[in-house]
C-alpha cells in the first residue's frame, strides 16, 4: 500500500512538473511572437512602400532598429531566424532603393 503511494505521489509530481515545463515553453514562444509582431510591423511598412523609394527610405532605420531590438529580446531559437527573413527582406528593398 505504502509502495502504491509513493508511485501515486511520484506520477502527480512528475505531471505538474511536466505542465510548468509546457507552461513557461509557451510564455516564452507568446512573449516573442508579440516582439516578432512589432518588428514585422516596422519591415511590412517598408515592403508596402517598396516601389516609392523616396517613402521607403525613411523607414529602413525604424524597421534595422526594431530588428536589431528584438534580437536582444527574443529566446526562441526559431525567433532568430524570423528576425533573419525580416532583416533579408528590408536588405533587398534597400538594395533596389540606393
Amino acid at each position: 500500500m505504502r509502495g502504491r503511494m509513493l508511485v501515486v505521489g511520484l506520477l502527480a509530481l512528475f505531471a505538474f512538473g511536466c505542465e510548468d515545463r509546457r507552461k513557461k515553453a509557451v510564455e516564452k514562444v507568446d512573449h516573442d511572437q508579440e516582439i516578432l509582431r512589432k518588428a514585422g510591423a516596422a519591415v511590412n511598412e517598408v515592403i508596402r512602400n517598396s516601389t516609392d523609394c523616396a517613402a521607403a527610405k525613411p523607414l529602413f532605420t525604424e524597421a534595422y532598429q526594431r530588428i536589431e531590438d528584438a534580437r536582444s529580446q527574443v529566446s526562441v531559437q526559431g525567433s532568430q531566424q524570423t528576425l533573419d527573413a525580416l532583416k533579408a527582406q528590408v536588405d533587398r528593398v534597400a538594395e533596389a532603393c540606393p
